[in-house]
């Protein structure tokens, strides 16, 4: 399977990052994302779920009406890191594959990396699209992470050295909203009201920068799909996962027996 040649090169040190189109077919990042406007979202896509689809969605429409995006010329990626691969250490191949036919069902571009830090991917980026704009799709709480500084407690210039990689090399990022356990809404506004008071300056020249950007058109009747739920409903075979998901998704699970779905032998059962 091409998809497995393209996880293995990665995971064995061959390459830092691999892609393959929703055909399965390996892609030459150097040549398919050569001088485009790149768009990724980050995720585990165990299962996707609506909310992967609207960030998708939501966050194409943003990078399109940027002056600085050339339409004809944006790719959107899809990207799995080994980090989400292998919470435990070790890669399941068969998960792998599961993710990867999940995927490529909504026709998108699937590319796996070993940079776990966003910086990291967009050093790398940056050197293929030669200065074009690159957008990187990400959940309100993931920003949490990327400015926390233990995350560059090993990095000789600590957050200000990974930031500079991070938002110098014309690189926006687009946030999506979470919803809150008191079912607010988090947005970037009350992103900036909870940060540490040293934070706060940094976060403003961003914003005043045009570096990071509200996706502030969310659906936000599906922020309360959690994937980690719809995966256990999946695999206890419970009913009423498939309002969670896209209808191709479920088809694919269904048909296919993904994520330890029980699969059926009766064409009267695939169709139920």
């Amino acid at each position: 399977d091409n998809r497995l040649m393209t996880l293995k090169l990665v995971k064995n040190g061959l390459t830092k990052a691999a892609m393959f189109g929703p055909d399965g077919h390996v892609m030459q990042p150097s040549e398919y994302l050569y001088k485009k406007n790149v768009l990724v979202l980050r995720g585990r896509f165990r299962p996707v779920t609506h909310v992967n689809v609207d960030m998708l969605l939501t966050s194409r429409r943003h990078f399109r009406n940027d002056p600085e995006v050339e339409k004809s010329r944006i790719v959107m990626l899809t990207e799995l890191t080994l980090n989400d691969l292998s919470p435990d250490g070790k890669i399941d191949e068969k998960d792998f594959l599961h993710r990867a036919d999940i995927i490529c069902s909504l026709g998108q571009n699937v590319m796996v990396s070993n940079y776990f830090e966003y910086y990291r991917l967009v050093d790398y980026l940056s050197t293929i699209t030669k200065g074009r704009k690159t957008g990187l799709v990400m959940g309100i709480y993931a920003l949490q992470k990327v400015f926390d500084e233990k995350t560059y407690e090993n990095i000789r210039g600590g957050i200000m050295e990974c930031f500079a990689s991070l938002f110098g090399n014309n690189v926006k990022l687009y946030i999506y909203p979470a919803l809150r356990s008191d079912n607010t809404i988090f947005t970037l506004k009350d992103f900036e009201s909870e940060l540490p008071p040293k934070l706060k300056n940094l976060f403003r020249y961003l914003m005043d920068n045009n570096k990071l950007e509200d996706i502030d058109d969310a659906n936000i009747s599906i922020l309360n799909i959690i994937s980690d739920n719809v995966l256990a409903m999946i695999k206890k075979g419970e009913g009423g996962w498939e309002k969670f998901v896209p209808h191709k998704v479920e088809e694919a699970i269904k048909e296919h027996g993904l994520f330890d779905y029980p699969k059926a032998t009766d064409p009267l059962e695939v169709n139920a």
